[in-house]
């Protein structure tokens, strides 16, 4: 079983485009598109739910007492064979994961999973939290739209709600604002436009924080999203 679930990881990018492509198939057929689409959505509200974090929240879910685990980004290191240990995982999903070939797991303590949380916010890396059977928290995921499979599945199927978003928005402070563009240059999710030398957030905000980190005048805040 352990060697496997490890084929699972190791043929990565196969079995991701293997999938999405049985997808894309069954999504232009009439009478099973629906279907097709049902079962991705309840698949990633029901099975592994994901949902932007700002860097507050995440430092805040490992503080939750349990083993707290980091392994390599399965996305960076079976797709572009870069090593970086940066995915954060909880309890049980850590102790399955242990026992699988090629997927070095590493124990933190608080502090720990706080530095590497700081450390990826400052590299312009989106925190996202995911369920492995919802409303199981299993794992912290730290990347960008260029480097993450979950990110261009959300892209690709955005019927799908895949990755949820925060519960906070960004709001601007026009009156601090200079317009220098930071914001805009490290937003992952085309939430930030420019007009006459101030920032304006959009309706593609998620509440990742990384606009609010990147401002050199503190111009910008996260504030609780009312619908």
């Amino acid at each position: 079983m352990g060697h496997q679930k490890s084929l699972i990881f190791e043929c990565y990018e196969w079995n991701y485009k293997r999938s999405t492509q049985k997808t894309d198939i069954a999504r232009k057929i009439p009478f099973i598109r629906e279907y097709a689409e049902s079962k991705i959505e309840n698949y990633f509200s029901l099975k592994h739910a994901g949902q932007v974090i700002s860097l507050e929240d995440a430092i805040s879910i490992c503080s939750i007492p349990g083993r707290v685990s980091v392994i390599d980004c399965p996305c960076q290191k079976y797709l572009f064979n870069r090593y970086e240990k940066k995915c954060i995982l909880f309890g049980t999903t850590a102790n399955i994961v242990e026992n699988l070939p090629n997927l070095d797991t590493y124990d933190m303590d608080f502090e720990d999973a706080a530095e590497l949380l700081k450390s990826t916010e400052s590299k312009g890396q989106v925190h996202t939290v995911w369920t492995f059977i919802s409303p199981y928290i299993g794992a912290i995921c730290n990347c960008n739209q260029r480097k993450c499979l979950l990110f261009h599945l959300k892209n690709k199927y955005p019927f799908a709600d895949i990755m949820r978003k925060g519960h906070e928005i960004a709001v601007v402070d026009s009156n601090i604002c200079t317009g220098c563009g930071n914001c805009q240059k490290i937003c992952q999710f085309n939430a930030v436009i420019i007009k006459v030398r101030k920032a304006e957030i959009n309706d593609n905000c998620y509440g990742c924080g990384l606009c609010r980190n990147f401002c050199p005048l503190d111009a910008i805040q996260l504030v609780p999203y009312r619908i």
